[in-house]
């Protein structure tokens, strides 16, 4: 008895002592890279449906272009970030739009991306910028 909770004590401050090791920073630039790969994949496929070939906003002006950010929140404590990338639809009058744009997937919105006003009513949204404890973040094919 007394053997298996020293045993156990002793593992538990050995496993403790490890800690979350934090990414090299080479790992933290790579992964901003796919991410920002990622939604900018995901965007490209989501700009002609938002804005079909010829369309005009009339707010907006004519879009003229969709652009990406990597995941802000991939950080060397945060290799795999919290699977958002921020951008913005840029118009020919200087206007843009707020866009987020999954990093790890195209599941949510359309193509994985969806204007910020209706990013911000998904229950998802207040996970955003706190890291979500993904596994991975592999460059979409």
């Amino acid at each position: 008895m007394k053997f298996s909770f020293l045993l156990s004590l002793l593992l538990v401050f050995t496993l403790s002592a490890c800690g979350n090791k934090d990414a090299p920073q080479d790992v933290v630039d790579q992964n901003m890279t796919i991410s920002r790969l990622n939604a900018q994949k995901n965007a490209n496929s989501y700009f002609p449906i938002l804005y079909p070939a010829g369309s005009v906003d009339k707010m907006l002006g004519t879009p003229t272009r969709i652009l990406m950010q990597s995941d802000s929140t991939i950080s060397k404590t945060c290799r795999f970030g919290d699977g958002w990338a921020s951008g913005e639809v840029q118009f020919d009058t200087g206007k843009t739009l707020a866009v987020k744009c999954q990093t790890n997937g195209t599941g949510k919105g359309i193509n994985g991306c969806m204007t910020k006003a209706e990013f911000e009513t998904k229950t998802y949204a207040s996970e955003e910028g706190k890291c979500q404890n993904l596994t991975s973040l592999d460059k979409m094919p």
